[in-house]
């Protein structure tokens, strides 16, 4: 082959590639500007019911503790006497919990999350130094928690219980707000709770001197249960005492239920002016760094609502409002507010013939989904008080845990309070969303705690496989 047919076979083949890889590239240009057919797969998504197979704790606060019972020891809290605790719901096992001294170990009850299951427990005390009815709901470990009650200045003693049912340590960190602001000495104070045990501390030696108490619990390693008690005395005369259970977070808007102001017929004059003996007193703290304002109301079993008040909230701040004349047949405080906060309120009842007095921290109750079934223990001698905020009726139906006995059914009108009969182990469901609580009054005696509903979010999960 001469030099020239080289030449001319190899200029051929190159443009050919030439074409072809033109060819390729309009090809391509012309797949990106036409649309072709596609495949769209949606991912799977499984719902869980994470209900299967686990189970719910509720531990109790157990017998209320004395600070300064041990003369030697005035900043020791030693539990004293015994409590007495319902529950409602078959429980699949019980414990208690440990403690270094003292009587009225705490109760541990546990049932499949699938099973409606609450426990409360109530005490009635009468030592030397301590006179009142304290009562407090059984809740479920967390890991963040939140309560409101008390104070430390002159005559008040308050105290922090903190259980571990669980079976690894739990650090526990308590930050403290009183009426100036967030306490900066205990903001990192640790606890450490061995698994199956109790520990109290006193409020009084953390933040001593303060007229307002709020409390902030978060553990680590394990979550724990947190309860406050608080008791009061006049000089050397007891006073009243109380147990305050914890809101889990913050909100714009809380309910309280089976509140009261029971003082006999006596008005006299208070802080507020003319009034009750003693007045309806509401706390709230507005945790970070915004200010806000809570407006407070309410409810009577009519549906009724009655304005009483707002509280100006500076930031970490436990801000008050006095309530110098508690409206007749409130049975539930409303309180909204423009930033999310924390509240509780307390009540008192007075007897001017014994002259014996007593006092009761009131606590904000979860909403009950519509159609839960929700178990309501009710202590002897208390009344169940069912909340409906919303504006349509609430159909109520309470039956037993045991299956024994007639269902009971009650509408509730849109706004109203209203309190039914209910027996000690209650079932309670309701056709709309609503708020219960228990409260237990006598002529000298005040008590009372909200029912607390396992979260609605809790049960399912959405899984999406690979």
């Amino acid at each position: 082959m001469t030099d020239r047919s080289r030449l001319l076979r190899g200029g051929a083949r190159a443009v050919t590639g030439l074409l072809v890889t033109a060819a390729a590239v309009g090809g391509v240009v012309l797949m990106g500007n036409v649309p072709l057919p596609s495949v769209v797969h949606e991912p799977l998504a499984l719902t869980v019911d994470t209900t299967q197979d686990t189970a719910r704790t509720l531990a109790c606060a157990g017998s209320f503790s004395e600070l300064g019972a041990d003369p030697a020891r005035p900043g020791v809290a030693i539990p004293v006497g015994e409590a007495t605790t319902a529950v409602s719901g078959e429980a699949s096992g019980t414990a208690t919990l440990a403690r270094g001294e003292g009587t009225g170990l705490p109760s541990v009850v546990f049932a499949p999350m699938s099973q409606p299951l609450a426990a409360a427990q109530f005490q009635a005390i009468d030592t030397e130094n301590l006179r009142g009815a304290a009562a407090s709901s059984c809740a479920e470990p967390s890991n963040e928690q939140w309560i409101m009650g008390g104070a430390s200045s002159l005559g008040f003693s308050t105290t922090l219980s903190l259980g571990n049912p669980g079976t690894v340590p739990a650090t526990v960190s308590i930050a403290v707000y009183d009426e100036n602001g967030a306490v900066d000495s205990v903001q990192t104070a640790g606890v450490i709770v061995a698994p199956g045990t109790q520990q109290t501390v006193s409020l009084n030696g953390y933040a001593p001197d303060r007229e307002r108490l709020a409390v902030r619990v978060v553990s680590t390693g394990a979550p724990v249960t947190a309860h406050v008690g608080v008791a009061q005395s006049s000089g050397i005369t007891p006073f009243g005492v109380s147990g305050a259970t914890p809101q889990v977070e913050p909100s714009t808007s809380l309910v309280i239920p089976a509140i009261e102001n029971a003082d006999g017929d006596d008005r006299g004059p208070n802080d507020s002016g003319e009034g009750d003996a003693f007045p309806f007193i509401v706390r709230a703290l507005a945790p970070g760094e915004l200010a806000g304002t809570a407006s407070v109301r309410v409810l009577d079993k009519n549906g009724k609502s009655t304005e009483v008040g707002e509280i100006e909230l500076a930031p970490n701040a436990v801000g008050e409002l006095s309530v110098g004349t508690l409206p007749d047949g409130a049975n539930a405080l409303v309180i909204d507010a423009d930033v999310p906060i924390i509240a509780g309120a307390a009540g008192s009842a007075d007897d001017a013939d014994t002259r014996e007095h007593d006092f009761e921290w009131f606590a904000p109750a979860p909403v009950i989904a519509a159609d839960a079934e929700v178990a309501a223990p009710v202590v002897a001698g208390g009344r169940l008080v069912v909340v409906n905020p919303a504006d349509t009726e609430a159909e109520i139906t309470i039956a037993r845990a045991d299956g024994k006995g007639k269902d009971t059914t009650e509408t509730v009108r849109p706004g109203a309070a209203v309190v039914l009969d209910a027996p000690a182990n209650a079932i309670l469901t309701s056709s709309a969303p609503v708020h219960a609580g228990v409260r237990y009054v006598s002529d000298s005696a005040i008590a009372g705690y909200p029912i607390l509903a396992p979260d609605p979010r809790d049960g399912t999960l959405t899984v999406y496989p690979r």
